[in-house]
This record gives structure tokens, C-alpha cells and sequence, in this order.
């Protein structure tokens, strides 16, 4: 839970830097920002160049912290008419709303400053002049009546604007009841007060126990005996306010009484009373009110009056399904889909909105925010719901942090919701910003559960035509594009907990057709480096190697020993030739520098897919140094004493890299892995203990001076070393310079470094080989998850696809064959075959079109599945392991149909038994007549 706790605490802050319009790039991004810096500063010419270049789409974003809202909002707070002009005329939007508390829109702003030029402009431009803020829902009227003692001219001046209005509404209530004429008469402002009653604003509101008559009596006496009332037009009725002030009483009768009322309206169309009932009322719409507070009966009403299920909020940009997901409102739930559905929204994508935080409702649901209130929360059901309409959901969507609804649903105690999840296709591979996979937090358990449910059967178990189908969605990337499909298998292969399931079935046998489908990667690059090694081995023992002539006495022996010299001769002969040949040697040089040229370049990709992991690993500096040596070999003038020792080092790393090199088959892996682990551990041990070895050569050096191998400390340690493995010559040590110290310490040498030491470090070597032993099938998993991870890597995250221009562009069909044509038809030939290259790496919507397989465990050989593109042929043990399986699940479906039937015997041996013990005792204590 600390994840989950560290995400939300970053919420509120990204929630903030979600603006009204999406970044459009770089060259937006610059424009933006030189936007807000000319309305800040007040620069006109500044802010019409930015505007030239400015996409519309971005003209209304909101700006993050500390500005939380649109260039319009910031020159309307500060004042700036001509600002305002430029920006309403480049298409500023005068009714979008900042994301600060009280959520202003301009005019709102415009009317707190009493500023009549630029709530002038506003209202020319569109502005809606009863549009509610969105802490108390008041209207630039209400603002107005708060205000006006800071400058009653300016402010007399804006409510005459206002109320020249024709939309204006002058009895709009606030969240506390208050309408303008009750607030204005509250704070004695004769004139509004007048105004707004000669405008046909009632007196007869009230709040609480006190009428807007009572407050204007106490407050202004003797002002409405001045207005006569029988000339004033009654304003027309705001049958959105009364529907409004119904939901928030949740009164049904009055609520249903009104819309029956405005149906009877004749000349009011249905778009009007559409409009009628999606009307903003500050924080809200009626439909967006009643499901964020579960009034499902209210939700009826409006939805069969015209409400738009899908209509987002202005504000938080949440919509209806949204505010009922987020509360787990089942019914609600199911209502808004079905009136989706009627309306043809979910074709549109209504399920696929997101709020501020780029959440869609599978994430609200999935994150449970609210504690189960009453009987309507029920967050399983609505799942439930929105997964049967899973087509038209995205169920891998990805939020501002890039979590999917499968990083919220691992995160709970209850890990219920993961197990549906991925049984209806979601991806495990999805990192969020942070770098997290999902699976890094699923429970072993319930992952080993859901491999389970992916194998399905048909027909009897008996049955030649029993079928075993293993599905492999939750390992398929949802696009058909190329991205890695075993980044999840390698925290599988990474976790002590999960790496068990490396030999479930499923991930078995999708790592084995992996391993089919790119193996001849693995061998390219063994052959390729094999013909490096042989030619730069060849290479330098042919310039570089040591052919002392052998003496006259030397050949003699030799001749006696073994009756001829030819071959040394032989050799000469040979070496002579190539030296004396320096077109070979240019060749032997061109060839060894392509295919070093082409160790470099895969190691550099390596580090471009990640260079942290890179730089941690000892063998990727082992193939560093074998480049670096080799050119150095190649093309830096030595001398021969030089070369000749850097051709040592060359040669000995070379060749360890080879061994590595063929260790990363999955057959030979677990031998490699015990040389490396045994090594390692080695080293740790060794690099603990040389303290005492360097103690010990320091005292021999002090002891055993007299002697030729310690007359030098570097000679002490040399030799202490070596007797460290055993080689201690006894009888040659001078013993008898210091024949009680050199004694002691000689016993204590041998018990504690070559008795205990060396066999501590024998029995650890056992140790690790039997546990490596024991682990042999899962470090063959691992090795094959690692080597299959490695050559995705290379192929789909190439820096030569950013480097070289072109599009890469590739059929869908799912077809090896068209792919090749699309990839063949590029103009780049570098994007051609790192395209169809990149392509073979892949097994989903490449080779295999659907997500699964179908294997025949009772038809002897004819055990075969055919995808696409090839005809893959599983194991034997593959196909048993996945039926063991399907009996595990049968016999645990018998066996709880067996307990039912047990529980349900029980149950009617207790009736009979109660039956009897009645009867029983009716019969032998029958009551009285």
C-alpha cells in the first residue's frame, strides 16, 4: 500500500497540470509558455506574435502551478482590456473555468473587479452571465452584491450591463438558498436592490425563517413602498433552478411534478428541455449531482426525460458514468450503459472518457476510494457491468502517471478485481511512469489462479477430440504494434516468489514458440562471433605470437624424442608466409574490424535500451574491453613487448566471452550459472578473508627473509598466495631463522587458511551447485526469458529507428508475408529490415492473429497446432503438464458439487430428524382436547 499511497499523494498536484487543451508539441509547448508570459507582463505585441503561431487547440489550457488557469482568466484578473480583446478574438472560450477553489470563470473575475469594459467584451464574446462559480454556485450578480462598496459607480455600471441582458436570470439561488436580491439587500446596496426588483426579482424567497421581504424592510425601510409592483413583468420561470433546488431536498414528487410540467410546455421542444436538464449549476449538472450522490430513482427520471448520460463536466471534466463508477453505484451503473447504448454513445467512445487525472471509469472502479456506505455500492458489480461492454472499453488505459486499472486493482488487500481483469485481456507488461510493472504486486496465488483459468478444454477428457486451449491474452500487448512481450516474464524470471510459475503451462509454452520464433537470432550471433574469435586468434598467434628459434641442443632432444621437426618447421614456413603477405593481413584486419565493428554496435544498442542496467552488468564490460583491445590491437602502433601482452589479455577475454556467449542457451545455462554464482560467491568470501592472507604474508616476509621467494614483500604475497591453494613446500622454508615464531605461525597458517579456509570454501561451492541443481528447470527458464528479453530488445528499441528518418509502416493483417511487402515497399532500407526483423521477434498479431493456441492431447502424433505463420510442435511433457491442469480444475469442480450435495444431505437429515422429534413427541404428549 505505501505505492499506492505515494500515487495518490502526487494526484492533487497532476491532477492541477491537466489543462483544457493538450500539449501540441515542442513548438506549442514554447508558445504557451510565451503566451502566459505576455499576459502577465501586459504585452500586447508579445501576445499576438504567440497567438499567430498557436494551435487553437491550445488557446484554452489551463496553465499548472502556481497559475492553475487559461491566459483569458489572467488577464481578466489583472485588468488588461486590450489582452482580453486579443485573446477573445483569437478564440479564447469566456465561459472556461480555472482549476483554482472557487473555480471562476472570467466573468465572474470581470464582475469581482467591477471592471464594465471587459464584462462588456465577455458578454459580446458569449459569455453565459448566469454561469455558477463553483464553491458557492453564485453568479456574477451575487459577486456583484459583494462587492460593491470597493467602487459602487463601477459596479452600478456592470450590473446595468448585466441586467441589459436578455438571458439574465435574476432569482438564480447560490448552494445556501440566497438569490442576488436577498444577498444585495443583506449588504444594503439600495440601488441593486431597486434594479434587480424593477427586473421582476422576487421578495418572496427566503432563507431559513427570513424572507428577501423581511431583510429589505429592516435593512432599506420605506424602499418598496417606492416601487410599485403591478408595473413590473414577472420574469420567466427558471425551471432548471426548481429542478436543482428538488434534487438537492431530494424530494421525488416535487422533481418528477416540475418535468411534467415542462413536457406540457407546447412550444418547448425536446432540444430545449435536453438543454433544460444539462444546464452547469457551478460544480454539476442535474444528472452529473444525482449519480455522485446515488439517487437512482432521480437518474431514472432524468434519463428517460432527455438528459445526456454522457455529458462532461466543465469544471472536472467527469461525466455521469464517471461520478457512478468513482461511488460504485451498481444501479446507476447499469442505467447510464443502457441509456448509452439507446443513444448510440458507447460507439462514440462514452466509456473511453476520462476526468482531469486521465482516469476512466474501469479506473474508478477498480480504485474503490469510497468505504461501502449502503446497499447501492456494490464496486463487483460494476465491474461486472462495464466489462460485459468491454469492446467498447480500453481495459489497458493508461492514466497521468500511466498506471492501468490493473495498477490500481493489485495495489488492494483484496486482489479479487486482478483476477477478472486479466482473464478479460489485460496486459501485464504495462509500465507506468514510475517504471512499475502490475505484476510486481500481484500475489503469487492469485497469479498461478488466473494461469489456471486460461486453460480451457472441449469435449470429454476420453474424447481423440478433446482439445486443451491455453490463452495467452494477459501476455498480449492490446495494439497490434511492435512492443516487448516478455517484460512481465522477466519479473517472473527476477522474483524468488513468482519464479515457480516460469514452469506453469501457459508461460511454458509461450516462452518455448518464443524461443522457436527467434532462435535463429541466437544462432546468427554465435555464429558471428565464433568466425571473430577464430580470425582474431588466428590473427595473433600468426603477428603476435612468440616463435623462439629453438637452440641446436633443443632440436636435438626433440629429434630423439620424437623422431622429427617438421612440424615446428611446418609452422615457421606458414608464419613466414602470411607475415611476408600483406594483403592477408590487411584482409585478416578488415574482417576482424566488421565484426568487431558489429559487437560494438549491438552493444550500443544494449545501452540505449537501458543504460543503468547495462553499466551493472560485469559482461557487458567484459565485450567493452574485447572492442576496445581489438582496436587497439588493430590500428594503435605498439611495440612488440606491448602487443604481444595486450594480445594475451585480448585472447583470454575473447574466449571467456564465448563460453558466456554459449552459456545463454537455455540448455547450457545452468552450467554457466554455476561457474557465476560459485565465482561470485567466491569473491565475496575471498575479498572478506584476504585480510588475514596479506597478515600472513607480511609476518612470512618478516620470518623468511633469508629465503629467495620472501627477500621482497611482493614476493612474501606471491608466495603466500600460492601456498594458500596448497603448494607450501614444507621443506623448503627456512624455519629455523625464528624456530618458535616461524613455527607457530607456520601451524597457524596451515590450520587456518589451508584447513579451514580452503575447505569453508569447498563446502560453499557444494552448496551452491546442489541448490543450482535443484533449481536446474527454473534456471533454464530464467536464461531463455533473459536471451529471448535480450533480442526484443535489440530489434524494437533500436536507436537507428530515431536516427534514420522514415515511417514505419506495417500491415495489419497479421501476416509474415504481407509484413514483408508493407516493410519492403519503405524507402528506407534500413527501416525495411529493422522493420520485418523486429516483426519476426514477435508471436502476437504477427504469427499468432488470435491470443491462444489449441493443442489434441488423444491424438498420439498428431499433437500439433497451426498459427499463421508457422506449424509449431509442443513437447510431450508441455501438452501432459496443461492437461494435469485441466484434471486439477475437474476434480475441484466435483469435489465442490460433491460438498453441496453433502451440505444439502445434512441439511434434510436435520429437517427429517426435527420432523421425527415433533412427531415423536405429539404422539407420546398429545394435547388436550
Amino acid at each position: 500500500m505505501a505505492g499506492y499511497l505515494a500515487l495518490r499523494s502526487m494526484e492533487g498536484n497532476g491532477a492541477a497540470m491537466q489543462g483544457g487543451g493538450a500539449p501540441g508539441g515542442d513548438d506549442d509547448d514554447h508558445n504557451k509558455h510565451e503566451m502566459l508570459l505576455a499576459v502577465q507582463t501586459g504585452d500586447e505585441e508579445k501576445l499576438s506574435q504567440a497567438l499567430k503561431h498557436l494551435s487553437q487547440k491550445c488557446m484554452n489550457h489551463v496553465f499548472p502551478h502556481p497559475v492553475y488557469a487559461t491566459a483569458l482568466h489572467v488577464a481578466t484578473q489583472n485588468n488588461s482590456t486590450e489582452l482580453v480583446e486579443i485573446l477573445l478574438q483569437a478564440g479564447a472560450d469566456p465561459n472556461a473555468r480555472d482549476l483554482r477553489g472557487k473555480k471562476y470563470c472570467p466573468i465572474h473575475y470581470a464582475a469581482h473587479n467591477g471592471n464594465l469594459e471587459i464584462l462588456q467584451a465577455l458578454l459580446k464574446a458569449g459569455a453565459d452571465p448566469n454561469i455558477k462559480e463553483g464553491e458557492f454556485g453564485r453568479t456574477s450578480l451575487h459577486i456583484l452584491a459583494t462587492r460593491w462598496k470597493t467602487n459602487e459607480d463601477n459596479f452600478k455600471a456592470c450590473l446595468d450591463a448585466l441586467l441589459s441582458c436578455k438571458k439574465i436570470k435574476v432569482d438564480t439561488l447560490d448552494s445556501s438558498k440566497s438569490s442576488p436580491l436577498f444577498m444585495a439587500a443583506t449588504k444594503s446596496w439600495e440601488y441593486m436592490t431597486r434594479q434587480l426588483i424593477l427586473k421582476g426579482a422576487s421578495v418572496d424567497t427566503a432563507v431559513g425563517n427570513k424572507t428577501t421581504a423581511d431583510i429589505i424592510r429592516k435593512k432599506l425601510p420605506d424602499l418598496l413602498e417606492t416601487i410599485d409592483f403591478s408595473v413590473i413583468e414577472k420574469p420567466q420561470r427558471c425551471y432548471s433552478d426548481e429542478l436543482y433546488d428538488a434534487l438537492m431536498d431530494g424530494d421525488l414528487e416535487v422533481f418528477r411534478d416540475i418535468l411534467n410540467e415542462i413536457n406540457k410546455l407546447e412550444e418547448k421542444s425536446k432540444a430545449y428541455i435536453a438543454s433544460l436538464l444539462d444546464e452547469d449549476h457551478g460544480e454539476y449538472t442535474l444528472l452529473q449531482y444525482a449519480c455522485d450522490n446515488g439517487l437512482a430513482d432521480f437518474v431514472e427520471e432524468l434519463l428517460k426525460n432527455g438528459a445526456n448520460p454522457a455529458r462532461i463536466d466543465d469544471t472536472s471534466k467527469m461525466s455521469p458514468i464517471l461520478y457512478a463508477t468513482r461511488n460504485g453505484f451498481h444501479k446507476i451503473v447499469e442505467m447510464l450503459i443502457r441509456a448509452m447504448k439507446e443513444r448510440g454513445e458507447l460507439e462514440k467512445g462514452a466509456l473511453k472518457l476520462t476526468d482531469l487525472r486521465k482516469e476512466t471509469p474501469l479506473h474508478k472502479v477498480v480504485k474503490r476510494e469510497y468505504p461501502l456506505q449502503n446497499e447501492g455500492v456494490n464496486y463487483y458489480r460494476c465491474l461486472q457491468i462495464l466489462l460485459d461492454k468491454k469492446c467498447y472499453l480500453d481495459i489497458d488505459a493508461q492514466d497521468e502517471f500511466d498506471n492501468t486499472p490493473l495498477h490500481y486493482a493489485v495495489l488492494c488487500d483484496d486482489q479479487s478485481f486482478v483476477r477478472i481483469l486479466l482473464l478479460n485481456g489485460a496486459h501485464l507488461g504495462i509500465r507506468n511512469k514510475f517504471g512499475t510493472l502490475a505484476i510486481t504486486r500481484i500475489q503469487p496465488s492469485v497469479l498461478e489462479e488466473v494461469l489456471n483459468d486460461c486453460i480451457k478444454h472441449r469435449n470429454n477428457v476420453a474424447d481423440r477430440d478433446f482439445e486443451i486451449i491455453l490463452h495467452y491474452s494477459m501476455l498480449a500487448p492490446a495494439q497490434a504494434s511492435q512492443q516487448p512481450e516478455t517484460e512481465c516474464l522477466r519479473f517472473l524470471s527476477g522474483s524468488r516468489k513468482h519464479r515457480r510459475l516460469l514452469r506453469h503451462p501457459i508461460i511454458d509454452t509461450f516462452l518455448f514458440l518464443k524461443w522457436q520464433r527467434i532462435r535463429q537470432y541466437y544462432f546468427f550471433n554465435i555464429f558471428a562471433y565464433t568466425a571473430f574469435l577464430i580470425l582474431l586468434t588466428a590473427y595473433v598467434l600468426i603477428y603476435h605470437g612468440t616463435f623462439v628459434p629453438p637452440s641446436e641442443d633443443t632440436k636435438q632432444n626433440n629429434t630423439d624424442l620424437s623422431g622429427s621437426d617438421n612440424t615446428t618447421e611446418n609452422l615457421e614456413v606458414v608464419r613466414e608466409i602470411f607475415m611476408e603477405n600483406l594483403a592477408v593481413k590487411f584482409v585478416f584486419k578488415g574482417l576482424i574490424s566488421l565484426f568487431a565493428l558489429y559487437i560494438a554496435v549491438r552493444e550500443g544498442i544494449q545501452f540505449f535500451v537501458s543504460w543503468k542496467l547495462y553499466v551493472s552488468r560485469l559482461e557487458n564490460w567484459l565485450e567493452i574491453s574485447i572492442v576496445l583491445l581489438t582496436a587497439t590491437l588493430l590500428f594503435i602502433p605498439m611495440g612488440d613487448k606491448p602487443l604481444q601482452s595486450l594480445s594475451a589479455w585480448l585472447v583470454l577475454f575473447s574466449w571467456i566471452e564465448f563460453i558466456l556467449l554459449l552459456g545463454r542457451h537455455p540448455y547450457l545455462a545452468v552450467y554457466i550459472t554455476m561457474f557465476t554464482t560459485v565465482t561470485y560467491n567466491f569473491l565475496k568470501f575471498i575479498i572478506m578473508f584476504s585480510f588475514m592472507i596479506i597478515a600472513f604474508s607480511i609476518s612470512f616476509y618478516l620470518v623468511f627473509q633469508v629465503d629467495d621467494n620472501f627477500m621482497t614483500y611482493h614476493q612474501s604475497l606471491l608466495k603466500t598466495i600460492a601456498m594458500t591453494t596448497g603448494e607450501i613446500e614444507y621443506t623448503e622454508l627456512p624455519l629455523s631463522t625464528f624456530p618458535i615464531s616461524s613455527h607457530l605461525l607456520f601451524v597457524l597458517f596451515v590450520f587456518l587458511i589451508v584447513l579451514v579456509l580452503m575447505n569453508l570454501l569447498n563446502g560453499l561451492a557444494v552448496s551452491d551447485i546442489q541448490q543450482i541443481q535443484q533449481e536446474a528447470e527454473i534456471v533454464s527458464y530464467s536464461s531463455r526469458v533473459e536471451l529471448i528479453s535480450y533480442i526484443e530488445s535489440v530489434f524494437l528499441a533500436s536507436p537507428i529507428r530515431r536516427i534514420v528518418p522514415g515511417p514505419i509502416t506495417c500491415c495489419e493483417s497479421g501476416s509474415d508475408d504481407c509484413y514483408l511487402v508493407s516493410c519492403l515497399d519503405s524507402p528506407n532500407p534500413v527501416l525495411k529490415l529493422l522493420n520485418w526483423m523486429g516483426r519476426r521477434t514477435l508471436m502476437f498479431h504477427s504469427c499468432l492473429r488470435d491470443p491462444y493456441i489449441t493443442v489434441y492431447p488423444n491424438r498420439g502424433s498428431d499433437r500439433w497446432h497451426v498459427c499463421d505463420c508457422h506449424s509449431f510442435h509442443l513437447k510431450e511433457t508441455q501438452i501432459e503438464a496443461a492437461k494435469d491442469v485441466v484434471l486439477e480444475k475437474e476434480q475441484a469442480v466435483a469435489n465442490h458439487r460433491l460438498s453441496g450435495l453433502e451440505n444439502r444431505l445434512e441439511e434434510v437429515m436435520t429437517a427429517i430428524t426435527t420432523l421425527t422429534d415433533k412427531v415423536n413427541k405429539h404422539v407420546l404428549c398429545p394435547s388436550p382436547q
